[in-house]
Formats: C-alpha cells, sequence, structure tokens
C-alpha cells in the first residue's frame, strides 16, 4: 500500500520502524568514527529543557553565534551528525555554535521542533554575557528539515521582534509540506514520494497546518517576507526539494531579501553529509556566507 493512502496511525508506526533502523545505523557509525566534539549543554528555556551540542564555547571572549539545526525528515538523527558543519564554522567563521537537538515526531509533531528552536535562541539573547555571544551578531541555519526550521525560526523572529538574525543559512530545505511527494520531482537517488510523505506525515499532525507558513514557508505574505536576514539557498538539482528551494529564493528576492542561490546540478538530497568536492564547494559557500554576514 503506498504511503499516501495510509492511516496517520499506520503513517507512525512506519515512520518509528525507520527511526528505529536509523539509530541503529548512526549508533555504529558513531561507535566506528567517534562522538561529536561538541559541549552537551540541556538549556532550560520557555519550553523545558533542550538538548544542545556547543562548538567553541571553550574561548570567554565574545563572539558571533550559529544556531544549527540538522537534517533527518523531523523524525531522525540528532545534532551529533553536524559535526563536520559545526567545526568548519567555528574555525572557518570564527564564531561560536549551538546545535539544537530539537523534538521529533511523530511523538512530537509540529509546532514542538519551531518552538523549541525559537526558546533556545531566546533563551541565549537573554543570557548572552553568560554565554559570550553577541546577540547583535547571530545566523541559523539548517541542513533538510533543519533548514525548514531555520527559515521558520526566521520568518517567526521577524514577526515577534524578540531577536534578529543577519542571515539564514538553508541547505536544501523542505518548503512547502502541503504539496503531495507524488506531486514533486523524483529523481533517481533523491527522497522517495513514498518516505517523504512518511516524513511529512509524522510531522504534521493536523492536514490542516499543512500551507501555515511555520509548516511551509512558500506560503509566507510578501509581507511577511520582507523583513528577513539575508538568505544562502543550496538546491541540489537531483533532489525532489529542488524547485521549491528555488521558488523560495526567489520570493525572498521579489520581497527585497537579499538572496544567493547555489544549484548543483549534478547532486542528490543530504549531499553536504557527503565527503565529495560538491560538498565542501557547498561547505565554503556557508563559511563564506556567514564570515560575510557576521563580521
Amino acid at each position: 500500500m503506498a504511503a499516501k493512502e495510509l492511516t496517520r496511525g499506520q503513517i507512525i508506526r512506519r515512520g518509528k520502524i525507520i527511526r528505529a533502523a536509523a539509530q541503529a545505523f548512526y549508533k555504529l557509525k558513531f561507535r566506528l568514527s567517534g562522538r561529536a566534539t561538541g559541549e552537551e549543554r540541556f538549556l532550560v528555556t520557555d519550553v523545558g529543557r533542550v538538548r544542545t551540542l556547543c562548538y567553541g564555547f571553550e574561548d570567554a571572549s565574545v563572539k558571533p553565534v550559529v544556531f544549527d539545526m540538522h537534517g533527518g525528515g523531523f523524525i531522525l538523527m540528532s545534532a551529533d551528525v553536524d559535526e563536520r558543519f559545526c567545526t568548519a564554522f567555528v574555525n572557518g567563521v570564527g564564531c561560536k555554535v549551538i546545535s539544537v537537538d530539537y523534538a521529533k515526531a511523530p511523538e512530537y509533531p509540529f509546532p514542538a521542533a519551531v518552538n523549541e528552536v525559537y526558546a533556545v535562541v531566546k533563551h541565549v539573547v537573554e543570557h548572552a554575557d553568560e554565554y559570550g555571544v553577541d546577540p547583535n551578531k547571530m545566523a541559523i541555519g539548517g541542513h533538510s528539515a533543519g533548514g525548514n526550521l531555520a527559515a521558520v525560526t526566521a520568518l517567526k523572529s521577524a514577526k515577534a521582534r524578540e531577536f534578529a538574525f543577519r542571515c539564514q543559512v538553508l541547505d536544501y530545505p523542505p518548503l512547502d509540506l502541503a504539496t503531495s511527494p507524488y506531486d514533486k520531482p523524483n529523481p533517481k537517488g533523491g527522497v522517495s514520494p513514498r518516505m517523504a510523505t512518511v516524513f511529512d506525515r509524522c510531522y504534521i499532525a493536523d492536514p490542516a497546518d499543512a500551507r501555515n507558513p511555520y509548516v511551509s514557508p512558500v506560503y509566507a505574505s510578501a509581507d511577511d517576507l520582507r523583513c528577513l536576514p539575508p538568505a544562502l539557498v543550496i538546491a541540489p538539482g537531483k533532489d525532489s526539494l529542488h524547485d521549491e528551494a528555488v521558488k523560495y529564493a526567489a520570493m525572498l528576492r521579489d520581497a527585497g531579501v537579499e538572496t544567493e542561490l547555489h544549484e548543483f546540478p549534478e547532486e542528490a538530497h543530504g549531499f553536504t553529509y557527503r565527503p565529495r568536492p560538491a560538498s565542501e564547494e557547498a561547505l565554503r559557500l556557508m563559511v563564506d556566507f556567514l564570515k560575510k554576514h557576521l563580521h
């Protein structure tokens, strides 16, 4: 039976099976490669304790800060998998990095992860002196599902005006969860429509939320976009999410937001997690973009 024909209960069971298999794989991978070097900190926020991995905090001087969110379809992986990005940002940008281990669906569907990421940033801003970060020099970014959370947090912060980001990094983000994955491109090597449907339906408990800009930023109004910080958008060509990333970049530009769109025609979803020349190029683009806006 196709995923689009399953009940949400069946989708949730399938999502948990996928996660169990993924956890076993990554447990073995980290056992072989070593754990992430970030300092594990549980931040006490407005929505409860949130696990984070903090990089560069051994330096007591005040520095810019980057908030990072990992990928995994809103249901998989953890902050530990973003070691490569976080250390590159610390060393290449000259900043501190907080990688947020946000709540995972299906146990914690939208808006749990959104609320946790926002609460972590707010907590750090309110305790900037304690953390040795400059609240006027903050960036946010993420990969895949983490890119969605970065885009959403930028939207939410622009509307609430409790804090502001200098820039946002969106690495192959899912930005339109209202459109069925079966109606999106399905290139070889991309996330299959079946898998993407599991991700989307585990994350969205109420189908009415699918067009909420805090779920699907492509449904944000021009007024919502106008106050957003500069954006770097990375869109691999062999990715079912390519078109919505390109669309969002165009929407940002039309709203007057400084936007860099970099397409990688021969790369597939998740390519920046793999050691390859295109991945190194994309990481360099991220570092240069962050350095430009945080310094």
